[in-house]
């Protein structure tokens, strides 16, 4: 058992012929099953089953083929990286990423941040910066507090100059790496300006704060080495032999704690918690037990372990993850410690879907992912009867199980530990995004009972706001030009910079669309950019989240579109659907609105045309704000 990866579950019998099949796949030249790829590398492997998935993730690297998503990762530092390449390719297999990783020449730090010249000769999705503390340091003597506030603003120009390089050489963003603790001479440390220990503790703050303000992500290999022990995360010999940062035994440890974040910026990220109800968010079997008999709080060390895992998911839930329970269980049995037990934190209106019932699990957590309009892989599972997560896992292999054991007492940290529900920075409509996926499945059932549609919609009482692109709405416009992948028209990547570059040009129009409805504020769910070419405009991306389809959004913002094109003389508008492996969705969007086709071209991609004078508008049942 890898005991660096309890969250995952054992490594099956026949992993090894799993594996082989595979392996088989790969070198015929094809890209093998998304699903079972990711289920043969998210388990417990050992040292030989660890290079084996290394050596399989480096060959489907130069196999074409749909699933996974691809990212060109550029390594900088000022030590030797060359070891987390190979398990940063393992570690994107389970998390469903094809992860190529670049290191750039040994202590190239200072060439990349302030020379010319870009050496990792390619386009990157991502650099990031592992620094050494001695890239950072400047002087500071002993309890001289303004040598210290010079070295730490020191750090601050490095940190914002490999970030600016990487926006300018490579058109990515900049993942600066906190620095990890230190062994301590004394308690004082913290307290002693000029100490190693109170340096690195505000160079992170600083770099936190500099993530915050979007000037480059984080990842926080601090908080890491904290959990792992600093004593086993840096091995002195090997730093002092071949300049290695940390432990090389802990490369798939930090290699799976980047790809985490790696899948966050990627749209990866589980958005869902399935919950199971026995034993999982309290001792006992409410149906057997009765509300007196189940364990939760009452001064017992298993009912406040019960606690304290729900007080976690709340906090979950406070992040944007919605919350839902699949429960063997009679609906009216299993709702009764959410309405009467006083010890229970979570109540019904945190669960945004209650199916309990006594169909299976792997039934029941579809329909939750169809009442929630997510894909499975967006879901994760908990539960602590390991045959029933077995099941889940043969049945959903994309839904991720995590294996928390039986004793609560583990729960937060197997959840935590796996990484599911990293993201970055949040801004406020990451944090309704709860209510909102509530919202839809509240939706969904008004929307079963109402068998007319118009009127259905009618009764939703949406408020669309359309605004111009703004600094405040910026960090939300750039997460949905990077994660939409299924309602996107162009799927076309746009970076801070580049938003903030259309938003001051005239020639560019960009809107930012929020939903309303009685239900939920859905946030900022859809980006418009447009390029004003004389008399005819062309819609250079329109993407819309999927949590408020069929609601007519699309109809009314092409309405507002037009409007705003009919004031300005505009003759035509033209678009393009480009085909990817995850947008079909869309391939009819230009036609259903009115759009002729215009053409196709040699890479698949279909243009249209609508001439402004034939646009027909469509009807639709919201508020429309239009704000610019």
């Amino acid at each position: 058992m890898n005991t660096f990866f309890p969250w995952r579950p054992p490594l099956e019998e026949n992993w090894a012929a799993r594996v082989a099949e595979l392996e088989a796949i790969a070198a015929g030249g094809e890209m093998p099953d998304y699903a079972a790829t990711r289920s043969v590398a998210n388990q417990q492997l050992g040292p030989r089953q660890q290079l084996r998935i290394e050596r399989l993730g480096k060959r489907l690297g130069k196999i074409k083929g749909n699933g996974f998503t691809r990212i060109e990762l550029g390594l900088l530092g000022n030590r030797t990286l060359s070891y987390l390449c190979d398990p940063l390719g393992a570690a994107g297999l389970a998390r469903g990423l094809l992860v190529s990783a670049h290191e750039a020449p040994y202590d190239g730090v200072a060439g990349f941040a302030f020379s010319a010249k870009n050496c990792f000769e390619r386009g990157l999705d991502a650099v990031l910066a592992v620094l050494d503390e001695s890239t950072l340091q400047g002087e500071r003597p002993l309890l001289d507090r303004a040598a210290e506030d010079e070295a730490v603003q020191e750090a601050e120009r490095i940190a914002s100059a490999i970030a600016e390089a990487a926006r300018s050489k490579t058109g990515c963003p900049a993942i600066i790496a906190t620095l990890p603790p230190c062994i301590q001479l004394t308690s004082a440390d913290i307290a002693t300006p000029g100490s190693i220990a109170r340096f690195r503790l505000r160079v992170n703050m600083m770099l936190g704060d500099g993530a915050a303000e979007g000037r480059w992500l984080m990842w926080d290999q601090a908080a890491l080495a904290s959990r792992i022990g600093i004593e086993r995360w840096f091995d002195p010999i090997a730093y002092h032999s071949a300049k290695v940062p940390f432990n090389v035994e802990l490369c798939p440890l930090a290699a799976d704690n980047i790809a985490s974040l790696l899948a966050a910026m990627t749209g990866k990220s589980a958005r869902a918690l399935v919950l199971d109800l026995d034993n999982t968010l309290w001792g006992g079997v409410i149906g057997d037990d009765g509300l007196a008999g189940i364990r939760i709080g009452q001064n017992s060390a298993e009912g406040e372990a019960f606690v304290a895992f729900q007080n976690f998911v709340l906090g979950l839930r406070k992040r944007g993850v919605v919350l839902a329970v699949c429960s063997k269980n009679t609906d009216a049995v299993a709702r009764e410690p959410f309405r009467r037990h006083p010890d229970m934190l979570l109540k019904e209106e945190h669960i945004a879907v209650f199916q309990a019932n006594w169909d299976d699990k792997a039934t029941n957590i579809r329909a939750i992912a169809e009442k929630l309009g997510l894909g499975l892989e967006s879901l994760a599972y908990v539960d602590d009867n390991p045959a029933e997560r077995e099941r889940v896992r043969r049945e959903l292999p994309l839904v991720s199980t995590i294996e928390v054991g039986e004793d609560p007492s583990f729960f937060i940290d197997r959840v935590a530990g796996s990484g599911l529900f990293d993201h970055l920075p949040l801004n406020c409509d990451d944090l309704a995004r709860a209510n909102s996926y509530g919202g839809r499945a509240a939706v969904a059932e008004i929307r079963a009972r109402v068998g007319n549609y118009e009127e259905y919609l009618k009764s939703l009482d949406m408020r669309m706001t359309i605004s111009p692109f703004d600094e405040v709405g910026r960090p939300r416009i750039v997460q949905l030009i990077n994660k939409s992948n299924q309602f996107n028209l162009t799927t076309r990547r746009y970076n801070e910079e580049d938003v903030r570059r259309m938003q001051g040009d005239p020639n560019f129009i960009g809107w930012q669309i929020r939903l309303d409805d009685k239900f939920a504020q859905h946030g900022t769910i859809g980006v418009v950019i447009v390029l004003k070419k004389g008399s005819e405009w062309e819609i250079d991306t329109w993407l819309q989240s999927c949590r408020v389809l069929e609601r007519g959004v699309e109809q009314g913002l092409m309405n507002s579109l037009i409007e705003q094109a009919v004031s300005a003389g505009v003759v035509s508008i033209r678009g393009r659907y480009i085909p990817t492996e995850r947008n079909a969705m869309v391939s009819d969007f230009y036609p259903r609105l009115g759009f002729d086709l215009a053409g196709t071209n040699g890479n698949g991609s279909v243009d249209f045309v609508c001439a402004i004078s034939k646009y027909e508008p469509h009807p639709v049942s919201m508020n429309i704000n239009l704000c610019v």
